[in-house]
């Protein structure tokens, strides 16, 4: 199956869906024998779900994304794009851009990349953890979205303004690593 925005967003609400009823069959598992039974139950629902997203998981995947295989490395930038909210999305982000970080894109994958970076300057809370969109920035960087982080970092919003300058502050050390090995 192809992952698509419907396929993620499907399972966002399914694992936040899933979620909930854990969590309230949690609160009533003590107080009675079939209150446990039904946790129980709760639990292992949570536990048995399945969606096409995990895939982005498997080796597969990580072969796909790396060598722009099939509709891998077009499911992984859209995972990015959309940066989904449930239980492990934010590894699985991490996990995608530490893959594509090390990718080579064609000029297409490069700009809409940096699109969605740009994207996630503004978008408030993120998820996974902001150093990997920072250092896959620097990888795939160019003058035009330096520039544009570098526009960012002017904003009256303090919230983008700082998380403008931590991605234009890797990117800098980025470029001097690369200048220093010439």
């Amino acid at each position: 199956m192809r992952i698509d925005e419907r396929c993620i967003r499907q399972t966002e609400a399914e694992m936040a869906r899933l979620k909930k009823s854990l969590n309230e069959a949690s609160e009533k598992r003590g107080r009675s024998p079939s209150a446990r039974v039904a946790w129980k139950a709760a639990a292992e629902d949570f536990r048995r779900y399945e969606s096409p997203v995990f895939a982005l998981w498997s080796n597969e995947a990580r072969d796909g994304i790396l060598q722009g295989k099939g509709a891998w490395r077009e499911g992984a930038m859209l995972y990015l794009a959309l940066s989904p909210r449930f239980l492990r999305s934010g590894y699985l982000r991490d996990r995608l851009c530490h893959l594509l970080k090390r990718c080579e894109l064609s000029g297409n994958e490069r700009e809409e990349l940096r699109g969605i970076l740009l994207e996630t300057l503004v978008r408030r809370p993120s998820t996974g953890r902001f150093r990997h969109d920072c250092q896959l920035a620097a990888r795939w960087a160019d003058d035009a979205f330096t520039a544009r982080v570098r526009e960012l970092t002017t904003r009256k919003d303090g919230w983008t303004r700082g998380r403008a300058q931590r991605m234009l502050d890797v990117i800098g050390q980025n470029k001097k690593l690369w200048s220093n090995e010439s």
